[in-house]
C-alpha cells in the first residue's frame, strides 16, 4: 500500500508463467502515457512472460478501473481509467501481486517501483515470499528515497525456498527479514543488495550469509554512514565478491570502516577470482588482505574514494585485470607487478606515474577529470603513459576554473617529448564542464596532437551548455584554416550524429552542437 496517497507513480514488471489467458473489455479515452499494461509473450511452448506496468492514471468520467483486450496473439492489454486515486491503484497492484505470487508456476519477479512524490512508499505484500517454485526475485527502487519496503512483518513466512537470484535496490528491509531470506534460501547461486535500506534508524548490525553452497555471485552495496558488519562464511563456490559503501559530499568519513576490521566476521574460501571493493580500502594493509587472501584473483577493481597514501603498490601473480577507480589527486605513483597483468583501467582527478615492470599490457584506459590549466608536465606524463600497452583508450573531462587563456610553451614540449605522437590510441572521448574560454585555448590540442594521434573521437557538449561543443569548433575552424601543426597531418575528418558518416567541412555548422563522432586519418 502507498502510505502516502498523492501523486504516486508505480510501475511494476512481473515475469512468469501464466495459465490462464482471460479475455474483458478496453477502456476508451485513456491517455496512453498513463496506463497499466499487462503483456504475455510466449516465450516456449510452456513458458509465457507475464509484464506488468502501472503508472498515475488521468482523471476520467467512466468508473472502471482494470480492464483488458487481446491484441496480439498470447498479448494482453490491460489499461486504468477513472477517477481512482494513486493509493486506490496501489492497493489494486497489492492485490494483483498478491495474487500472482502464490502461483506455484511462478518462476520469475521482477518489480520496479520508482514514486512521483518523495512521501510515497509502496510496501510488498508478504505473499511476495511464497512463491515456492520462484527462482529469481528482482526489486528495484528509486534511489536516494525510500519508495519500496519489503513486507510488513519482521519474520514473514518464507517458503521460496527454490530461490536462485536475490536482487534488492534501493529497498527498505529489516534486518530479520533480509537475514531470514538468506539463510532460508539455500540454493542461492546470485545476491545483489544495492543502495539497500534499513528499518532501523541504526542501520544495518550484521549482515549474515552463512551456509550457501551454491553461492557465486555476491554484491552487497551501503551508505557509507552505516557501520555494518559482515559475517560471511561456508560459501565454498564463491568466485566473485563486490563490497562498496557509498560515501555522499554531505557524509564522507575520511576514515572508513575497514574491510579487514575484526568487527568483520568474513571467510570467502580461497575461489574468488573477481573482486570489487569501494571505500574500505585505505592503505597498504588492504592491499596485503588482497595479496594473501585470494590466491586465484584475476580480476581486481578498487574504488580509492578513501585512499590516504601518495602511493599505491600493489603485488600479484595471477591478476590479469586491475581497475582503479575515484582516484584522489594525492596519489601520484603507481607501482604494479603483475607478470599476468594485460588490462588496466585507472580513473581520477590526475594523472600519476604509472609503472608495470612485469607486465605486457594489451589494453590501458585513462579517464581524468582535469582542472585546467595543466603544464607540459601533464602531457610528457600522458605520453609515456601510452608506451604502457599495445592500445590505449582516453576521456577526458576538463573544468575551466581559472578563466584564463590557457598557454603552453609548445616548442618545449616538442623538444622534451622523447617519443612520436602515440598511434595507439583507439578512441578519444572529450567534453568540457562550464568552459567558456576554453576556445581561446586551442594550444590545449596542439599539445594534445603532439602526444598523439587518435583514430576514433567522441566529442561531448559541454556539459552546462548544449550549445557548446568545442572539440567541433576547433576541428572545423582548422581543417578550413590549416594554422596548426597537427592540422596539415590529417588527411581526412569525418563526422557522424547519427548513422551515416559525413566529411567535416560538407556538413552544416548547426550539426555541431551536439554530441559528435570523429574519424581521424593521419598521415
Amino acid at each position: 500500500m502507498l502510505d502516502e496517497p498523492p501523486a504516486a507513480a508505480v510501475c511494476l514488471s512481473i515475469f512468469g508463467i501464466r495459465d490462464d489467458e482471460t479475455r474483458s473489455r478496453r477502456c476508451c479515452g485513456v491517455d496512453a502515457s498513463h496506463t497499466i499494461t499487462v503483456a504475455h509473450r510466449r516465450s516456449s511452448p510452456h513458458v509465457r512472460v507475464v509484464q506488468v506496468m502501472a503508472t498515475r492514471l488521468v482523471n476520467h468520467p467512466y468508473p472502471q478501473v482494470l480492464c483488458s483486450q487481446r491484441t496480439k496473439r498470447n498479448e494482453y492489454e490491460v489499461s486504468g481509467c477513472g477517477t481512482h486515486s494513486d493509493k486506490e491503484l496501489a492497493s489494486h497492484a497489492e492485490k494483483w501481486i498478491r495474487s500472482v505470487s502464490t502461483k506455484t508456476c511462478l518462476k520469475k519477479i521482477f518489480l520496479s517501483i520508482f514514486p512521483s512524490s518523495v512521501c510515497a512508499l509502496f510496501t510488498l505484500p508478504d505473499e511476495i515470499l511464497l512463491g515456492e517454485n520462484l527462482t529469481t526475485l528482482r526489486v528495484l527502487g528509486s534511489r536516494g528515497t525510500v519508495s519500496v519496503r519489503m513486507t510488513t512483518s519482521h519474520h514473514p513466512v518464507i517458503k521460496c525456498v527454490s530461490l536462485r537470484e536475490l536482487h534488492l535496490d534501493g529497498v527498505c528491509i529489516s534486518e530479520e527479514t533480509l537475514n531470514l531470506i538468506l539463510s532460508s534460501c539455500s540454493l542461492l547461486v546470485k545476491i545483489e543488495l544495492s543502495n539497500i535500506y534499513s528499518d532501523s534508524c541504526e542501520g544495518f548490525k550484521t549482515i549474515k550469509v552463512i551456509n550457501l553452497p551454491c553461492l557465486y555471485a555476491l554484491s552487497i552495496g551501503l551508505d557509507g554512514w552505516q557501520s555494518t558488519s559482515l559475517e560471511i562464511r561456508d560459501v565454498p563456490n564463491l568466485g566473485v565478491f563486490s563490497y562498496d559503501l557509498f560515501h555522499s559530499a554531505r557524509l564522507w568519513d575520511p576514515h572508513p570502516f575497514p574491510f579487514n576490521s575484526n568487527a568483520h566476521s568474513i571467510s570467502l574460501g580461497s575461489n574468488v577470482t573477481h573482486l570489487m571493493l569501494g571505500g574500505v580500502i585505505a592503505d597498504n594493509a588492504g592491499l596485503d588482505m588482497i595479496k594473501s587472501g585470494f590466491p586465484f584473483l584475476m580480476c581486481l577493481t578498487l574504488y580509492l574514494t578513501s585512499w590516504m597514501l601518495g602511493s599505491f603498490h600493489f603485488t600479484c601473480a595471477s591478476i590479469k585485470r586491475l581497475s582503479l577507480q575515484s582516484c584522489p589527486k594525492s596519489l601520484i605513483d603507481v607501482q604494479v607487478h603483475a607478470p599476468k597483468l594485460l588490462f588496466f583501467d585507472f580513473h581520477g582527478d590526475m594523472l600519476p606515474s604509472l609503472l608495470f615492470p612485469d607486465s605486457s599490457l594489451w589494453y590501458i584506459k585513462l579517464s581524468l577529470s582535469l582542472n585546467l590549466p595543466v603544464d607540459a608536465d601533464f602531457f610528457l606524463k600522458m605520453r609515456e603513459a601510452l608506451t604502457l600497452s599495445q592500445k590505449c583508450d582516453l576521456r577526458l573531462t576538463t573544468r575551466n576554473n581559472s578563466k584564463l587563456p590557457f598557454d603552453i610553451d609548445i616548442e618545449d614540449l616538442r623538444t622534451r617529448l622523447l617519443f612520436p605522437p602515440a598511434t595507439n590510441v583507439q578512441k578519444f572521448e572529450f567534453q568540457t564542464v562550464e568552459d567558456d574560454c576554453l576556445s581561446d585555448r586551442s594550444p590545449f590540442f596542439d599539445a594534445f596532437f603532439k602526444i598523439c594521434h587518435p583514430k576514433h573521437v567522441y566529442a561531448k557538449r559541454d556539459m552546462m551548455d548544449e550549445y557548446n561543443n568545442h572539440f567541433c569548433s576547433v576541428m572545423l575552424s582548422e581543417m578550413t584554416t590549416g594554422t596548426t601543426f597537427w592540422s596539415h597531418h590529417l588527411k581526412d575528418v569525418q563526422i557522424r550524429r547519427h548513422k551515416k558518416w559525413e566529411t567535416l567541412t560538407d556538413c552544416p555548422r548547426s550539426f555541431l552542437h551536439g554530441n559528435m563522432h570523429f574519424k581521424l586519418y593521419w598521415c
